[in-house]
């Protein structure tokens, strides 16, 4: 599975890179591997891209980054050095409190997901699932990072994590990675065809994540 615009209008260049892989694959349906079903989720938070094409548009309709709301070492506040801060933004009154966590939650729990990443933008790299990433997410980061120009192990700003969409699929059991897309203009839609190839083949799936 892959999984756009948990930042809404702040990373909307994910949403756009989603609709050309869905038209991509729909051209060219045969690049999906035999017996291997490919869900993408274009936009996570529609009301934040709806809202605004910039900060503004990071939060959800309540005022929550969808990414701190799943439950997965999840704190109602977290410092902000290092982290994102332009405007207020909370993790929600609780865990998964927000309808779109339920609603990505409750899909995952229901179609055997085998393997996800979650796209962002910009620039730090390619994060592997787990607080102590886990052996599956980091053979899946190292395998699309092979075939990237994305900076991996992923640079370190010093913030935070809580409340992660990848920890909490990585607790679920299904290996995951965060990908930050180079910046908050282009979908880098070849390079990323190219990690598609690695992800749809990706030798995990035949060992069970």
């Amino acid at each position: 599975m892959i999984v756009a615009g948990i930042h809404g209008g702040y990373e909307w260049n994910t949403i756009a890179l989603a609709d050309e892989l869905m038209a991509y694959f729909q051209q060219y349906p045969q690049k999906i591997p035999s017996g291997v079903t490919l869900y993408i989720l274009r936009s996570l938070n529609p009301d934040g891209r709806a809202r605004s094409q910039g900060a503004a548009g990071r939060a959800n309709e309540n005022g929550v980054d969808i990414n701190r709301n799943f439950p997965a070492f999840w704190q109602a506040d977290w410092p902000r050095e290092g982290c994102w801060s332009y405007m207020p933004i909370s993790a929600g009154r609780t865990p998964a409190s927000e309808p779109e966590t339920k609603a990505l939650m409750n899909f995952l729990r229901a179609h055997s997901i085998e393997a996800l990443i979650s796209y962002h933008s910009a620039g730090l790299g390619i994060f592997p699932g787990g607080k102590e990433p886990d052996p599956a997410s980091i053979h899946l980061a190292e395998a699309v990072a092979s075939v990237s120009a994305y900076p991996y192990p992923p640079i370190n700003t010093g913030c935070m994590y809580n409340g992660q969409l990848t920890d909490w699929v990585s607790l679920e059991g299904i290996p995951a990675v965060d990908i930050e897309l180079t910046n908050h203009q282009d979908t880098d839609f070849e390079q990323n065809l190219e990690i598609l190839s690695v992800f749809l083949n990706w030798e995990g799936f035949n060992q069970g994540g």
